[in-house]
């Protein structure tokens, strides 16, 4: 055989080769990619302020935690939050609870302070359909439930950009459906999330104690890069890092969420409001 003939069976294997790993990854469900998305989600604390205007309105903080079987995201937020013309005083907490492969199997979100405290508990029931059951209960009410079908795999809202940016390099234009639990409306809705745009921010990841103004202010800050993510049925403005953990947030009514350093989100809010006694302990990086 001469070298020119195994020149072109050495290309035709190789094109070949090439071939059958492009359609093996098109063809993939997003349930398959997201075994892959589940190994690659690494446990993280992030903290945040939640501003209207120039002024701190809450602090929030959103966790991920991992096990070989488990991902655990636990989010809380403590605010005093604009609603039209008067002011929610409010604390929730969510802790959501998925597999490896990034299949929710449980959660619930507990919410006290000016509005009637509540729990809501979810559980995914596996079968022929995916159902999502919903068990509301309030103080003083007999529970209620309902269900919804899940026809895309379901995460509730800081969960929702990570199978659209660890499936594979995030890059302008990609896009993928999901379906996503509202807590506020307590409904399960189906999102088309896309990347629109990247840019880079600067975020604060450390803080000092001013003893003239009797706060924390900024001590240092890292540059990274951020994409901004969008779907047409919600109204959220969301910029997520490379690892679709939230950089920054914005919503139609002027409430902005903005990721920052521990003491310039909980340190600062306890400072303006010092009647809150609940403590949120701060985790390691």
């Amino acid at each position: 055989m001469s070298r020119k003939t195994i020149a072109i069976v050495v290309i035709v294997v190789w094109a070949a080769g090439l071939g059958l790993l492009y359609r093996r990854n098109s063809t993939r469900t997003l349930e398959q990619a997201l075994t892959e998305v589940g190994m690659r989600v690494s446990p993280a604390t992030y903290y945040y302020t939640l501003q209207q205007g120039d002024r701190q309105v809450g602090a929030a903080s959103s966790s991920v935690d991992t096990s070989k079987t488990r991902v655990i995201a636990t989010d809380f937020v403590r605010g005093e939050l604009p609603v039209g013309n008067d002011v929610l005083k409010m604390e929730a907490r969510l802790q959501a609870r998925f597999t490896r492969g990034m299949r929710l199997r449980d959660f619930s979100v507990q919410a006290v302070g000016d509005l009637t405290p509540f729990t809501l508990r979810g559980v995914m029931q596996e079968g022929e359909e995916k159902t999502l059951r919903i068990t509301t209960e309030s103080k003083g009410e007999r529970p209620l439930t309902m269900e919804a079908v899940a026809l895309q795999p379901v995460f509730v809202p800081t969960m929702t950009p990570l199978p659209l940016m660890l499936k594979k390099t995030p890059k302008v234009g990609d896009s993928v459906r999901v379906s996503m639990f509202d807590p506020v409306g307590r409904q399960l809705h189906e999102l088309t999330l896309r990347i629109e745009a990247d840019s880079l921010f600067l975020v604060a990841d450390s803080a000092a104690f001013d003893s003239t103004s009797g706060r924390w202010i900024k001590a240092r800050q890292d540059s990274m890069r951020g994409w901004r993510i969008t779907s047409r049925s919600a109204p959220i403005t969301a910029w997520v890092d490379v690892s679709g953990r939230l950089l920054a947030a914005s919503e139609p009514g002027g409430v902005s969420m903005v990721r920052t350093a521990f003491e310039l989100a909980f340190e600062n809010w306890r400072i303006d409001h010092p009647a809150a006694t609940r403590v949120v302990k701060r985790r390691p990086r």
